[in-house]
């Protein structure tokens, strides 16, 4: 499904049942419990996490598409929320101009090994494109993750690179 184009409203998925889209308003709730179980399985959320904020964030990221956006998959039959990746626009000289950071990709685990995931990106990689951005870049779960290497492969199949260790420091 390369080049998968997805507007705001549901575009079905070869696996019957789902549909890929946008982001809208009213979403925010259940991308936040995405993001929370997502950080839950990398070992936290950390004392800094608060669902409110992660709701707002989301729902900033759905009504301001300068600041990036964000893709969901949503069983039709129930409205359940079974996948979600987030996006943020950023700016770097070294990148000579805007591009996009994958900030979370969650599917929920019933859903798994479905290639939901692939479709999520084929999405985002669909929509940097659009934008005229040359990279997306994404952070790998800390070493010790137990799914580090099935992750990175993930990621290295669909043409990303390994290019080094972010470091981060809260203010």
């Amino acid at each position: 499904m390369t080049g998968v184009r997805v507007r705001a409203e549901a575009q079905g998925l070869p696996h019957g049942g789902m549909a890929l889209r946008k982001g809208l308003p009213g979403d925010e709730n259940a991308i936040a419990e995405a993001v929370e179980k997502l950080l839950s399985e990398l070992g936290g959320p950390g004392p800094e996490f608060s669902l409110e904020g992660t709701k707002q964030a989301a729902l900033r990221l759905i009504r301001d598409p300068e600041d990036g956006f964000i893709f969901v998959i949503e069983e039709q039959a129930t409205g359940q929320i079974v996948g979600v990746a987030t996006v943020s626009a950023v700016q770097a000289v070294r990148a000579a101009g805007a591009y996009g950071v994958l900030q979370e990709l969650w599917i929920s685990r019933d859903f798994r090994s479905s290639h939901h995931g692939r479709h999520l990106l084929d999405a985002v990689h669909s929509e940097a494109k659009r934008r005229g951005w040359q990279m997306i870049e994404v952070t790998l779960p800390p070493d010790g993750y137990p799914a580090l290497e099935r992750v990175r492969r993930f990621y290295e199949e669909r043409g990303y690179r390994v290019a080094g260790l972010r470091a981060r420091k809260r203010l």
